[in-house]
């Protein structure tokens, strides 16, 4: 038993640990654009077209790693994509036209779509049921460590050595760690010569409650799933929260330097803010709508968690507001900090749990199919939030960019508030009329 939690809490920190550093090389150059601007001379626009070739790639390449997921070892796929996405941002430091910036970005999603569907390979196999969500949840939280972290260390390197430098730093790290992952990670108990931690009683408990609680049965069909009209719901939610949080997370330092005129540290501290909040976040948006599940009526056939979502748009629309009309240069920067971490507190609040009510609410059979729905229209928020952002800040200037940004916040609350009676069943069977 010793060895075994040894063993699981080794993978543990190597996935933690890698996952930070694919994170950290996806986002990199969204962390240096206030240094690329400097050096490059570039464009919003080119800076749009780049970041949007990264988020277009990804979304493919997540979505295909996950089919794959099943077939590959996860070892293998996350060790490699953690090479290959470092590789490639060694490659990108050394070339200085916007085609090959595109190109290799673009190349750097494709590689990087792996990662998460292994780590989620990986987990399954290592903790019990009872155990999967908390440390899911820590996990993901790797991503949000590495926007703290690395908005911070990259800008203090590119300010005395450029935002090469910084970003080769970065490759470096990663090539080093994909080789540790591949040699610690582990596949399963089996692989690693242990047997896997028995079931207990609770969790044969939790899957049959689960069975008893799939919202349509085994009769459900994919297509029912798709028709389904709370998936759109929280499918067209999750586009406009990614659409936004990206847009802050990406744009919002901008925002700070070239239209209200701070430093670029401050924009650098921004974006650690927001990513400190987003942290905070998701860990108390799952605590807390845990709760309210728990608390709600059997009879209940709406999302119990939709209260939670209302409240958290809410605070980002008054945040949003807030940054658009009365941040100045004479602010305090402890406010613009401030409104940074309600910024993550309020999008990732909603952000993280939008895929749970996606395969909680579905059969359990078709619970994958409902969540890649979801996700995929999260990814095209994502997408969203790159090049057509840029072009309405090219065209006009930041302020038009957070205004339409609030409209989708206010909208987004709208929704909420005209779907919280919506019956939360994912793939309820059509009834045949003979």
């Amino acid at each position: 038993m010793e060895s075994y939690m040894v063993r699981r809490s080794s993978i543990y920190v190597t996935l933690f640990v890698g996952y930070f550093l694919y994170y950290l090389n996806r986002k990199s150059f969204s962390f240096l654009m206030p240094y690329v601007i400097e050096e490059e001379g570039m464009h919003r626009s080119e800076l749009g077209a780049i970041t949007s070739s990264v988020s277009l790639a990804y979304t493919i390449s997540k979505f295909i790693s996950g089919i794959l997921s099943d077939k590959i070892s996860a070892r293998v796929m996350f060790s490699s994509g953690l090479f290959l996405t470092s590789v490639l941002v060694l490659q990108f430091t050394g070339f200085r036209s916007l085609q090959m910036f595109m190109v290799l970005w673009f190349l750097n999603g494709m590689a990087q779509g792996g990662g998460w569907p292994s780590c989620s390979k990986v987990l399954k196999q290592w903790f019990l049921p009872s155990e999967l969500g908390l440390w899911w949840s820590v996990l993901s939280t790797s991503a949000n460590l590495a926007g703290v972290v690395g908005p911070i260390c990259l800008s203090f390197i590119a300010r005395d050595y450029g935002w090469r430098t910084a970003m080769y730093i970065g490759g470096v790290l990663g090539i080093g760690m994909s080789c540790v992952s591949f040699l610690m990670i582990k596949n399963s108990p089996a692989e690693a010569g242990l047997e896997p931690l028995a079931s207990s009683e609770p969790t044969k408990a939790t899957s049959s409650n689960k069975d008893d609680a799939s919202p349509s049965g085994d009769s459900a069909t994919t297509r029912d799933v798709i028709s389904s009209p709370f998936l759109w719901v929280i499918s067209v939610l999750f586009f406009l929260t990614a659409l936004i949080a990206y847009g802050i997370m990406d744009w919002g330092q901008l925002y700070l330097i070239q239209e209200i005129g701070f430093e670029n540290a401050v924009g650098s501290a921004f974006t650690s803010s927001y990513s400190i909040g987003a942290i905070v976040g998701s860990i108390v948006a799952g605590f807390v709508t845990d709760r309210l599940v728990a608390r709600a009526s059997k009879n209940s056939k709406s999302s119990p968690r939709f209260p939670w979502f209302m409240f958290m748009e809410a605070v980002n629309l008054m945040s949003i507001h807030i940054f658009r009309s009365l941040v100045t240069i004479e602010t305090n920067k402890v406010l613009i900090l401030t409104i940074g971490f309600l910024f993550g507190v309020a999008q990732y609040g909603a952000f993280s749990v939008y895929g749970v009510v996606a395969i909680e609410n579905a059969p359990v059979h078709l619970s994958g199919t409902s969540h890649a729905f979801a996700a995929m229209a999260c990814n095209v928020g994502v997408l969203m939030a790159g090049y057509p952002l840029t072009y309405i800040a090219e065209r006009f200037d930041w302020s038009v960019v957070l205004m339409c940004l609030e409209a989708m916040s206010l909208t987004s609350l709208m929704i909420l508030v005209a779907a919280r009676k919506v019956e939360a069943r994912i793939g309820k069977p059509s009834i045949k009329v003979e």
